[in-house]
């Protein structure tokens, strides 16, 4: 059978990076999205090509997913069946979040937009091609700041993160009839470029809560979102999985 095609947004990044090695494992054609064209070819060039492509592009515009589904098809690729909405940000001032007090209206919007609206724009992009093959997988990064308090991470990001949930269940509730499922990932203390860039007394708490005594990787988040990627998990829709060390239970 022809290989699946698989979009991974926020692809330049250190975690896009892990999912893309481990949907390579799983057999998949890959389409690497990021804003950062330079960042993201460099990502890139580390990947085979005949199995992984790129395209750079805001996915707050609501007209990328159809440039995504184009770009695809002009490759010959069959349709993306495959959507890991991983993007995501975090804006800081000097390493610092802003609370609800400070933060701008311009802050709390394009957070929104980017963690939590760009990722309606690409399910609807991307949803009828997957029911019309009557297969399709989602797979949303939350956060441990969705599931719980974490007392530093900002409003605008913590409540983005948590509407990540909230839009996977009601995708996984609208769409599992035509075998498509949705899931999220609720990463804790992950080694990446923003978690490299937080206050080095707020790393330390982080790392200090975290069970097993050390970040998670890219790696392991990878190995996730391309299980719940697979064909195997598809009676898993609605959930989300806590990749974090243990932490949850503290």
């Amino acid at each position: 059978m022809e290989k699946r095609t698989a979009v991974v947004t926020g692809a330049a990044g250190t975690i896009g990076g892990g999912i893309v090695e481990q949907l390579l494992r799983h057999s998949r054609r890959i389409v690497m999205v990021d804003i950062d064209g330079g960042r993201l070819n460099e990502a890139a060039e580390r990947f085979p090509r005949d199995k992984v492509t790129a395209i750079d592009c805001d996915i707050g515009d609501e007209s990328s997913g159809a440039r995504i589904r184009e770009f695809i098809a002009s490759l010959g690729w069959r349709p993306a069946e495959i959507l890991i909405n991983n993007a995501g940000i975090s804006p800081r001032r000097n390493g610092q979040v802003a609370g609800a007090l400070e933060v701008s209206l311009e802050e709390w919007n394009h957070t929104i937009h980017v963690n939590l609206t760009a990722m309606l724009l690409l399910a609807r992009a991307f949803i009828p091609d997957m029911k019309a093959s009557g297969w399709g997988r989602i797979v949303n990064f939350s956060s441990r700041a969705g599931r719980t308090n974490v007392g530093t991470s900002g409003p605008a990001y913590v409540t983005s993160k948590a509407g990540v949930l909230g839009l996977t269940r009601s995708l996984a509730c609208d769409f599992a009839s035509y075998g498509i499922t949705c899931n999220a990932i609720a990463p804790g203390l992950v080694d990446s470029a923003m978690t490299r860039a937080l206050p080095p007394e707020r790393f330390k708490m982080l790392l200090d809560g975290t069970l097993v005594g050390r970040p998670g990787t890219a790696t392991e988040l990878g190995a996730t979102a391309a299980f719940l990627a697979s064909e195997e998990a598809g009676f898993i829709t609605g959930a989300c999985v806590d990749v974090n060390g243990g932490r949850s239970m503290l």
